[in-house]
C-alpha cells in the first residue's frame, strides 16, 4: 500500500458532521499507511477557509480537488497528483456512482475506491426500475468499489434504490466521545441557569436543523397536546440549532399558554454540559434521517431518547429502549411518551443507565476507526 487520498465534496472547515468525521478519517488513514502521515492526503473543493482545525496542526498535505468538475485540465491535474504521490486508495465522502473525474483517478493509479455516505443514496424503487439502476451501475467501471453507510437503513437505499450490489456495501456506525458527552450531577443546574427554566420542570432536549423533515413542527404540536392533557407544571422543551428568525413560525404554532414552556436556544458550543441537566431527548423527524450524531450524544449523556420510528434512528434508539419509538408525525403519541416518562422517574433513570452503557459499547471511536480500516482493507468483490 502506497498512499491514501481522503476526498471531501465540500470546502475546508465546513464544520457540522464533516468536522466530527475528519479526525476519524485521519486516524483511519494513518492505520492504513502504517502510521506514516507522509502517505496521507486530504482534498477539499476549496481551501479558502484555511487548513481544517480538526486535523493536526503539523499536517500539511492538502490539495484542492472537485470531483464534480468535468474540466479536462482539472482531470489531468488529478491524474498527475495521484501518480506523483503514489496514491492507490481513494476514500471519498458522498461520491456517487459516476463522475467524469473518476477515470483520471483510476489512470493516476487508484486501485481501491471507497465512497463513504452520510445520507441515503436514493429513494426505494420496484424491481423493474431497480434492474435499470443495477445495469447503470455495472456500466460505470471507474466508480467506487465499496460504499460505506452509517446505518442499515441508509445501506438499504443503495441496494433497493440505486442498484448497488449488496456485496459492495458495508455499514459502519458513527461514534461519540464518551468523555465529552457523559452524565455529571454537578452540572445539573447549568441548563436551568443558562435559560432561566423553573427548577420543577423536567427538560426535554432537541438539537438539529429546523427544516420541515426534522419534525420540529411535530414537537410544537406535542407541546400543545401535552399542555392540554397534563395539568402539572413539570415539563419544558429546549430546542437548539435555530438561526435567527427560524423559530418564529414554530412559536406561532404554540398556544399562547404554552409559549413559556418552549425555548429556542440557537447555536451553542456547550451542548454536552446542557445535556447533564436534561431529562430526555427528542428526535421527531418525519422525512428520511440517518443515525445522527445528536442521537448518540444525547444517549451518551444519559438521556433516554424518544424518536420517530425511522430507519437509522431506530438503530440508535434501540440502545435505549424500542418502547420510546413513535410513528413519524404522530404528535399525540410523542406527547404520551413524554408524559409516561414524566410519571415514571425510576423507569427514566433505568433507561438513562442503559443508554449510556450501550453507547459506550456500540458507538465507541475505537470501534468506528477499526471497522472503517477493515472495510477499506477488504478485497474487492
Amino acid at each position: 500500500m502506497n498512499g491514501i487520498l481522503v476526498l471531501f465534496h465540500c470546502e475546508s472547515n465546513t464544520g457540522y458532521a464533516i468536522g466530527r468525521l475528519e479526525p476519524i478519517f485521519f486516524k483511519m488513514a494513518l492505520q492504513l499507511c502504517q502510521n506514516n502521515s507522509d502517505r496521507v492526503h486530504f482534498a477539499y473543493t476549496s481551501m479558502m477557509k484555511g487548513k481544517p482545525t480538526t486535523l493536526p496542526s503539523n499536517f500539511e498535505q492538502y490539495v484542492v480537488i472537485d470531483s464534480a468538475n468535468n474540466d479536462k485540465q482539472h482531470g489531468e491535474f488529478i491524474e498527475n497528483y495521484v501518480k506523483k504521490n503514489r496514491i492507490n486508495i481513494l476514500f471519498g465522502f458522498d461520491q456517487p456512482v459516476n463522475l467524469p473525474t473518476y477515470k483520471y483517478f483510476r489512470r493516476g493509479g487508484i486501485r481501491k475506491f471507497v465512497s463513504y455516505w452520510g445520507a441515503p443514496m436514493s429513494s426505494l424503487f420496484g424491481p423493474a426500475k431497480r434492474l435499470l439502476k443495477q445495469i447503470n451501475v455495472l456500466l460505470r467501471p471507474n466508480g467506487p468499489d465499496l460504499y460505506i453507510f452509517e446505518s442499515l437503513g441508509m445501506a438499504d437505499t443503495a441496494v433497493l434504490g440505486r442498484g448497488i450490489s449488496i456485496k459492495k456495501t458495508r455499514v459502519v456506525y458513527l461514534s461519540v466521545d464518551h468523555n465529552q458527552f457523559r452524565p455529571d450531577p454537578l452540572d445539573h443546574p447549568y441548563v436551568y441557569e443558562q435559560f432561566a427554566i423553573p427548577k420543577q420542570r423536567k427538560i426535554f432536549f432537541y438539537s438539529g436543523h429546523m427544516e420541515h423533515r426534522k419534525g420540529t413542527r411535530v414537537i410544537m404540536n406535542a407541546a400543545n397536546h401535552l399542555f392540554e392533557h397534563r395539568k402539572i407544571d413539570d415539563w419544558h422543551i429546549l430546542l437548539l440549532g435555530n438561526r435567527p428568525g427560524e423559530e418564529q413560525p414554530l412559536l406561532a404554532q404554540l398556544a399562547p399558554t404554552v409559549r413559556d414552556r418552549v425555548i429556542f436556544g440557537g447555536y451553542r458550543d456547550d451542548i454536552n454540559k446542557l445535556h447533564r441537566g436534561c431529562y430526555a431527548g427528542i428526535i421527531a423527524s418525519t422525512g428520511w434521517d440517518s443515525l445522527t450524531c445528536s442521537s448518540l450524544e444525547m444517549q451518551a449523556s444519559g438521556l433516554p431518547l424518544i424518536a420517530s420510528n425511522l430507519p437509522g434512528l431506530r438503530e440508535s434508539v434501540a440502545t435505549s429502549s424500542p418502547q420510546l419509538l413513535f410513528e413519524p408525525g404522530d404528535h399525540k403519541q410523542l406527547a404520551e411518551l413524554m408524559s409516561d416518562l414524566l410519571d415514571n422517574s425510576a423507569q427514566r433513570n433505568a433507561l438513562s443507565e442503559t443508554a449510556r452503557a450501550k453507547t459506550i459499547i456500540k458507538f465507541s471511536t475505537e470501534r468506528q476507526i477499526r471497522e472503517l480500516t477493515a472495510a477499506v482493507e477488504q478485497k474487492k468483490t
